[in-house]
């Protein structure tokens, strides 16, 4: 027996809530590189210093990419990662890169299962990005790709969002009770957000008529102007 086949004996013999992801498979992943970091590319340049900003990134983050493509664009893994470090859900998204759209969403629960036959403790009250709060101010959007923008443009913000086809949780909010947050929505989760969180937080609806993501992009290259 290997060391990997009984680190998959062992960890379902853990109780659920500690079966998170730990080490993924190698050979399961194509380079972290993917079609959203190819769509980043295209938007914000390849410049060397931007090329270092967006390798950052994808390490902060602990962005990857699955070996199976949509359209010959690699699936993106967006982990969701919780303030212990354990990656307690996700996505896998494979985007176009020309534009961003989304062509295809998979559960990153259900490639872990693939990957290793077993169940994993998944956490729906966590958001992409919660294990680099830094408890200062606090924006949240709805797409994952919008974070990661949001935090090239303005890193001294902590950056989280809900994720595609996913909406705020009161146990999402319960963590930023008392904390200065200001929600983004857009035009699709705005009524939501407002009647059940803006009681409580500054629901600003700037861009429910707007594209948030090109503002974040223009604001980028405005600050590459010398």
């Amino acid at each position: 027996m290997d060391d990997k086949e009984l680190k998959q004996i062992l960890a379902t013999k853990a109780p659920a809530y500690q079966r998170s992801l730990i080490e993924i498979p190698k050979d399961c992943f194509a380079p972290h590189h993917s079609s959203l970091t190819d769509y980043l590319d295209s938007v914000l340049g390849d410049s060397r210093e931007m090329q270092n900003r967006i390798d950052n990134l994808v390490m902060r983050y602990r962005l990857g990419a699955v070996d199976k493509t949509k359209n010959e664009h690699f699936g993106t893994i967006l982990p969701r990662i919780n303030k212990k470090g354990m990656i307690v859900g996700g996505s896998v998204i494979y985007y176009n890169t020309d534009g961003g759209t989304i062509i295809e969403k998979d559960s990153l629960v259900a490639h872990l299962y693939s990957w290793y036959a077993f169940d994993y403790y998944v956490d729906p009250d966590v958001f992409f990005g919660e294990h680099l709060f830094r408890n200062g101010k606090t924006v949240i959007v709805q797409e994952e790709k919008t974070a990661l923008l949001g935090s090239l443009a303005f890193p001294n913000i902590d950056w989280l969002a809900v994720g595609i086809g996913n909406n705020l949780t009161e146990g999402m909010m319960k963590k930023l009770m008392g904390r200065q947050v200001v929600l983004y929505p857009d035009d699709f989760c705005h009524d939501f957000w407002a009647e059940h969180f803006g009681g409580r937080f500054k629901v600003d609806d700037s861009f429910t008529q707007r594209d948030i993501n090109q503002y974040l992009i223009d604001f980028i290259h405005n600050q590459q102007v010398p």
